[in-house]
Formats: structure tokens, C-alpha cells, sequence
């Protein structure tokens, strides 16, 4: 199973935006997350996992139908994604009830959930944040159930405010991949099978290095 890792896209956020040199930074947030999802119709995946805050606050109902749009551009690509921190689920979030395309899987459970996906052989686990900060660890008591199919975790947090995480216990879980959001640089922990994406573009100050999406493989 080929599939891509990604997250922190944060659409709809305007960095620096007082700055001369930052008045298309929005649009250029947008154009990259499209070029992603365009990169993905010529060389197709089997899984597109967004890690959280696919935006930067309560999205609006155009930006939702927007995305869903892209999404349905690559039908052959199922795509896994949860709210994170600053795309949290409240009251009256355009979430809630939202029809997503039929290759779209939207963990919105505040508690962990998982969804089997029998075509891919793969079960994938996750939540959604419906508060902007979550101090439980979330993560640390999952147990698999599934060890004859690809486990993968999509996790947004890592620190004290956003869902800590044990590594160790996590590690015990048996998955097969964690693919983890939140922390806008990349890094990658082979030892527990777990890595961080990174954001597609700068949010910030300090974003600084190189900024991408994880490629990779489970069989």
C-alpha cells in the first residue's frame, strides 16, 4: 500500500501578514495544497492521510465544499483526515453533518475510532479534537485488533496541551505507522514507527528548513 502523510496545511491562515512581502502568502497556502492533490491525480496513491489542521480555524462551507472537490478529483485515492488544535470541532462547526466524497474518511470522533478499509487490507485509527486543547493521552491505551492488516494511527498532538504521547506504550499498540501532525517540522522515529510531516508551507518564523509531505510504503 502506497500512500502519502501530511498535515498542518493550514488553510485560510495569512502569515506575516503585515509584512509587504506576505500578501499572497494565503493564496500561495492554497495553491500548495492543490498542487499536492494535483501531483497526486498523475501519480496516484493509495492513501492520502492529513494529520490535522487541515486549517487554520473553523473552516468555512465554501473552503469545505472546496476541498471536497479536490479530493473527488482523486477517486481512486482514499483520504484520511482528522481536525486538529486550530481546526478543532465546536459548537456549530461546518463539520459537523458535513457530506464528504465517497473516498473521503473523516475521523470525527472525539474518542479514538477505528475504520476498516478491506480493499487496502488496512484499518486506520484516529480522533478529532472538539476543544483546542486536550491533556489526556489520547493515544497510550489503543490495542489493535486487526495484526492481519496494515494498523496506521493518525495522531495530531505530542505535547503537554495537545495530546502527550508515550512512545513506548503507543509503540506497544502494534501498529504498522503513526502518522503524527502537529509539530511543523518533520521528523522521523524509525525505532517506534512514528514521524511528523511537517507543514507543506512556513506557518511562521519559525518553519525554517525544508517543507514537504512523507511518501511511503506498507506491505
Amino acid at each position: 500500500m502506497r500512500f502519502i502523510h501530511t498535515g498542518d496545511i493550514h488553510l485560510g491562515a495569512m502569515p506575516e501578514s503585515r509584512k509587504e512581502w506576505a500578501k499572497n502568502r494565503g493564496d500561495e497556502i492554497w495553491q500548495t495544497f492543490e498542487r499536492l492533490i494535483k501531483k497526486i491525480k498523475a501519480q496516484p496513491v493509495d492513501m492520502l492521510i492529513i494529520a490535522g489542521d487541515l486549517f487554520h480555524r473553523q473552516p468555512l462551507l465554501r473552503e469545505l465544499k472546496e476541498v471536497d472537490y479536490l479530493f473527488s478529483t482523486i477517486p481512486e485515492t482514499k483520504v484520511v483526515l482528522c481536525a486538529g488544535n486550530h481546526d478543532a470541532i465546536k459548537k456549530g462547526s461546518f463539520y459537523d453533518g458535513f457530506k464528504w466524497s465517497d473516498n473521503v474518511i473523516f475521523l470525527g470522533s472525539e474518542n479514538v475510532q477505528k475504520v476498516e478499509i478491506p480493499e487496502l487490507n488496512a484499518c486506520v485509527y484516529g480522533l478529532s479534537y472538539h476543544q483546542t486543547e486536550i491533556t489526556d493521552g489520547m493515544y497510550d491505551h489503543i490495542i489493535v485488533d486487526r495484526p492481519d492488516m496494515i494498523n496506521i494511527l493518525v495522531a495530531h498532538g505530542g505535547d503537554e496541551k495537545h495530546i502527550p504521547i508515550n512512545k513506548k506504550r503507543v509503540a506497544m499498540s502494534g501498529f504498522d505507522y503513526v502518522a503524527m501532525g502537529h509539530i511543523h517540522k518533520p521528523f522521523m522515529d524509525e525505532k517506534y514507527k512514528m514521524a511528523y510531516c511537517g507543514s507543506l508551507e512556513p506557518i511562521d518564523v519559525n518553519d525554517t528548513g525544508e517543507r514537504g509531505y512523507i511518501y511511503g510504503e506498507v506491505d
